[in-house]
C-alpha cells in the first residue's frame, strides 16, 4: 500500500483529456457571477420554468446559459423568445452529443466565477444562489462546492417527497463512494475547480457508464476540495416514468464502472467501505424494486444488500419496506407517481421545512467511520498547499 505522501505525488501527475471543450475554449470569468448552465434536448414543455426559476433568484448577478443539444421540438424558439427580452439569458445550440457535452459546452462558455448546473426539467428556489454564494464566500479557498437540500416534483411542480437530507460537510470522498448525495442541480462550484478537474467526463458513455457523470463530477471534485451546504430544500428535480434517475439497472451497471476506477486510484482506502457501499446501492434499488411491485428483483437486491451490510439492511429495511408498499398503492391511484402528503407546489413551500418526516441516512456509528478514513489529496491545488503549509 502506498503512503499518503506518495499517493498525492501520484494524483499530483494525473492529466485529464485535451477533448474537454474548455481545454481549448474559456471565457473569462467574472468575480461574482454565477453562470447557470442549462442543457437542453426537447425540454419544451418545462425550460421556461426552469429559466424562470434561474432569472428569479434574489442573487441579482445571475446568468443563465442554454445548451440546446440538438432538440428537435420548440425548445430553441421559446429560448431565443426569452433571450429578446432578458439579456442575462444565452442561447447555444450544437448538434446532439448528449447531457453531459452539453454541460461542457455551456461551461466552455460560461462568464461567471461560479458554475451552477440546472436540468431543463428543474426548477431551483429563489433564494438559493443567494444563501449558496453567502456560504462559499465565507469559508474561503478551501470549499469548491456547496450543495443544498433537494425535493422531487411531478410534471405539475408539486412536491412528491423529501430526497433524504445529508449534513456532511469537509472531506466527503469517501461518504460520496457509499451514496450520491447531492442531485445534478444542487451544487454551485467554483468555476476554478471545476477547470481543473476537467470538467463532466464525457469518456464515460463509451465506458457504459451513461447514468453516473454526476457521481464522476462530485468525487472528482471532493477529491481536491472541501464540500459545504446550505441545510434548505432550495432545489427541486422532477421525477418522470423511463427517466434516466428511474432507470435502475443502467444506474447500477454505471456505478460500478465509476466506483470500480476510484478502488484503483486509491488503493489507500478500506475494503469495508466498497463493501458498505455495495449495500447501500443494492438496499436502496432493492427496496425501489420491492416498492414499484418487481418482487423478484427486489429481493435479490436485498439478499446482496443482508450480506454486505446486515446491520443498516434490517434496521432501514424494517422502517422502509411498509412505507413503500404504501407509496405504491397510493401511486397506482395517481397514475404512477403520487405526492406523498404534499399538493403544494414547490415554490409555494417553506424551504426551512421537511414534507416528510426526516429520516436519519447514517447512524452516528457510520459517521464517525466515514469521517475518519483518509482520503488521499493531489498537490496542485491551493488546498492541498494549505493542507501541506498551513493558511495563507
Amino acid at each position: 500500500m502506498q503512503d499518503a505522501g506518495a499517493e498525492k505525488q501520484h494524483l499530483s501527475k494525473r492529466h485529464f483529456p485535451a477533448e474537454y471543450p474548455f481545454a481549448v475554449c474559456k471565457s473569462p470569468s467574472r468575480p461574482g457571477l454565477v453562470s447557470a448552465i442549462i442543457p437542453a434536448y426537447n425540454d419544451a414543455a418545462t425550460v421556461e420554468r426552469t429559466i424562470s426559476s434561474v432569472l428569479n433568484q434574489t442573487y441579482p448577478d445571475v446568468e443563465a446559459l442554454v445548451v440546446d443539444d440538438g432538440s428537435t421540438d420548440e425548445t430553441a424558439v421559446l429560448v431565443r423568445r426569452m433571450a429578446d427580452i432578458d439579456r442575462r439569458i444565452k442561447l447555444l445550440q450544437k448538434a446532439n452529443g448528449g447531457l453531459v457535452s452539453a454541460r461542457n459546452y455551456g461551461i466552455a462558455h460560461a462568464s461567471g466565477e461560479f458554475i451552477a448546473p440546472i436540468d431543463a426539467d428543474d426548477i431551483w428556489h429563489p433564494t438559493k444562489t443567494e444563501k449558496q454564494v453567502a456560504v462559499m464566500r465565507d469559508r474561503g479557498d478551501r470549499v469548491g462546492l456547496v450543495y443544498c437540500w433537494s425535493r422531487a416534483i411531478d410534471a405539475e411542480d408539486r412536491v412528491l417527497w423529501d430526497v433524504s437530507p445529508c449534513s456532511l460537510q469537509g472531506n466527503v470522498y469517501a461518504a460520496l463512494i457509499i451514496r450520491n448525495f447531492l442531485p445534478s442541480g444542487a451544487p454551485l462550484v467554483r468555476r476554478r475547480c471545476v477547470e481543473e478537474i476537467g470538467g463532466y467526463d464525457e469518456t464515460l458513455s463509451a465506458r457504459g457508464a451513461t447514468c453516473c457523470e454526476d457521481l464522476k463530477f462530485n468525487l472528482d471534485i471532493a477529491e481536491r476540495f472541501d464540500f459545504d451546504l446550505v441545510a434548505e430544500f432550495l432545489f427541486s428535480y422532477r421525477v418522470r416514468a423511463g427517466s434516466m434517475s428511474t432507470n435502475i439497472g443502467a444506474m447500477l451497471r454505471s456505478r460500478r464502472v465509476v466506483i470500480d476506477e476510484v478502488r484503483a486510484r486509491h488503493p489507500e482506502l478500506p475494503d469495508k467501505l466498497f463493501r458498505l457501499a455495495r449495500g447501500h446501492q443494492h438496499r436502496e434499488f432493492g427496496l425501489t424494486y420491492l416498492g414499484d411491485g418487481h418482487f423478484t428483483t427486489g429481493a435479490y437486491l436485498l439478499l446482496k444488500a443482508l450480506g454486505e451490510d446486515p446491520f443498516a439492511t434490517l434496521r432501514l429495511g424494517a422502517q422502509r419496506v411498509s412505507a413503500r408498499f404504501l407509496r405504491l398503492r397510493r401511486a397506482k391511484q395517481h397514475g404512477g407517481l403520487a405526492p406523498r402528503k404534499s399538493k403544494r407546489k414547490f415554490l409555494d413551500v417553506d424551504p426551512t421545512a421537511f414534507v416528510d418526516r426526516p429520516r436519519a441516512t447514517w447512524t452516528r456509528g457510520r459517521l464517525a467511520y466515514i469521517a475518519g478514513i483518509p482520503v488521499a489529496r493531489p498537490v496542485n491545488n491551493r488546498q492541498a498547499v494549505e493542507e501541506t503549509t498551513g493558511p495563507h
